[in-house]
C-alpha cells in the first residue's frame, strides 16, 4: 500500500475554554443550555439570492428559469430556553386535629388520676395514662381525647402539635395495638414499661 506524500497545505486552529463558575442551582440548566449551543459552533445561513428575472429580446416567451428554494441550506436551530424553571410549591402540612376533652371521664375517684408522678417524657406520661385507665378504669381501648383529657386535669403542657403522635411512635415500639384506626389498646409490655421508674 503506497503512503500517501501530501503534505500539509495550511494551518488549523485550536481553542480550549475552561468554565469556572458558582451560579445557583435553578439556573444550571440555562448556563449548560448555553454552552452546548456555543460549542456547537455559528450556524451558517447560506442566503440564495433569486436570479435576475430574464431579459425579453422580443424574440419570443422567455425559457422558464428554476429559482433555487430560499430554504434549502439553512439549518434548523434548535430553541433554548433560558427562561428560569418555576419553584415548586411546597406542599401544605396537615394539621392534625386538636384532640377535645372527654366530660364524663372519671378522674377524681380512688385511685385519683392526681396520683401519677410526672415523668416529664410525653412517652412515660401516655403509657402511665393508658395503664392507668387499663387498671382503674376499665378502658382497655383509649383515643387522643383520653390522653388530652387527662393531661389537662394533671396541668401537663398540652403544647403538642400532634397529640397522636406519641401514641403512634409507642405503638411502633409495640407497647400499644390499635384494634380500630384512632384507637389505642395497651398491651403487656406497655402496661410493664409504665410501672417502670425511670
Amino acid at each position: 500500500m503506497a503512503k500517501s506524500s501530501a503534505k500539509p497545505t495550511g494551518t488549523s486552529r485550536i481553542r480550549f475554554i475552561m468554565v469556572d463558575a458558582e451560579i445557583a442551582d435553578d439556573q444550571i440548566q440555562s448556563v449548560t443550555q448555553a454552552i452546548t449551543s456555543a460549542l456547537r459552533g455559528p450556524n451558517t445561513v447560506t442566503k440564495r439570492i433569486a436570479a435576475p428575472a430574464p431579459q425579453l429580446n422580443g424574440n419570443g416567451p422567455a425559457e422558464p428559469v428554476e429559482e433555487p428554494d430560499l430554504f434549502d441550506d439553512v439549518d434548523e436551530v434548535d430553541a433554548v430556553d433560558v427562561t428560569p424553571p418555576v419553584p415548586k410549591k411546597k406542599a401544605q402540612r396537615r394539621v392534625a386535629p386538636k384532640p377535645q376533652v372527654i366530660n364524663d371521664l372519671d378522674t377524681t375517684s380512688e385511685p385519683a388520676l392526681s396520683s401519677l408522678a410526672d415523668p416529664k417524657s410525653n412517652h412515660k406520661r401516655y403509657l402511665m395514662i393508658a395503664a392507668w385507665l387499663h387498671d382503674h378504669r376499665e378502658l382497655p381501648v383509649i383515643t387522643v381525647d383520653h390522653i388530652y383529657t387527662c393531661y389537662r386535669h394533671l396541668g401537663w403542657p398540652t403544647d403538642i402539635l400532634d397529640f397522636a403522635q406519641p401514641l403512634r411512635e409507642l405503638k411502633h415500639k409495640q407497647y400499644f395495638t390499635t384494634p380500630e384506626r384512632g384507637k389505642y389498646a395497651i398491651n403487656q409490655l406497655g402496661l410493664q414499661k409504665a410501672k417502670e421508674t425511670d
